[in-house]
């Protein structure tokens, strides 16, 4: 027996914290019961559908790399029709959701996977999950705004700062910069070179936690993560989650 909302992620449903909201909304049903607490127990021979549909626990836990490439949404449906990350993962025989999110204009990794305890670990901002970014910046970025961006700043109520930065080089009037953030909030790397006067030109996340973006995967190409990848991801996913 385990609880409802852990069933859910580990089938691939969404997110831990997605499938609390859809539980809250009553779109779960167990045995033919409405249920809308997450914390109810469940078995493998309970009958949950998820809005009428049958949840099944997926006998293979997957994850996959893709290489983003820019003018795509992270997502797997838009209702006007824009371009999403659907189109490039149509030939995985598997469900799978995207860890956390690129903004449309941004790109490089984003890990896709059906298991759904990963996913909370790395977009809860508790637990601190690193993801390291090449930033192509508009303007000469000195070591003290990197200092300034590492102390962060206030904006409506929430605080946005960088982990780490490093100027890796500068050509003309462009800076290329190497920075590391452990929340995700949305446009947080933007926003922190806007705050400078420095817009973003070409963003690229290379990393996620103990996973590098393959330099030989193509834009637009996945990949599923090779036997060292998974077993190092577990083993990271374990430590920081205290498991």
């Amino acid at each position: 027996m385990e609880r409802l909302n852990k069933f859910l992620a580990r089938a691939g449903i969404a997110s831990r914290r997605k499938c609390d909201q859809l539980i809250a909304e009553g779109r779960v049903t167990v045995n033919g019961v409405v249920v809308t607490n997450p914390a109810t127990r469940v078995s493998e021979n309970d009958i949950v559908l998820v809005d009428n549909v049958p949840v099944c626990l997926e006998h293979r836990t997957v994850y996959v790399m893709l290489h983003k490439p820019p003018g795509y949404l992270t997502t797997l449906s838009d209702p006007y029709g824009r371009k999403t990350i659907a189109e490039l993962i149509r030939d995985i025989p598997y469900r799978v959701f995207p860890v956390g999110r690129l903004d449309r204009d941004s790109e490089g990794l984003l890990l896709l996977t059906n298991d759904g305890f990963l996913t909370y670990v790395f977009t809860h901002p508790r637990f601190g999950v690193e993801k390291q970014y090449l930033v192509y910046v508009q303007g000469k970025v000195q070591e003290e705004d990197l200092v300034r961006l590492q102390k962060g700043f206030l904006r409506g109520g929430e605080t946005y700062r960088i982990a780490s930065g490093e100027v890796l080089d500068t050509f003309g009037n462009t800076s290329l910069v190497s920075v590391t953030l452990t929340e995700g909030k949305k446009h947080e790397v933007r926003i922190l070179f806007d705050s400078l006067g420095l817009p973003v030109v070409r963003l690229i996340r290379v990393s996620m936690g103990p996973i590098v973006l393959d330099s030989e995967l193509p834009p637009g190409k996945w990949r599923y993560l090779r036997k060292d990848e998974e077993e190092r991801l577990l083993e990271y996913l374990a430590r920081r989650s205290g498991k």
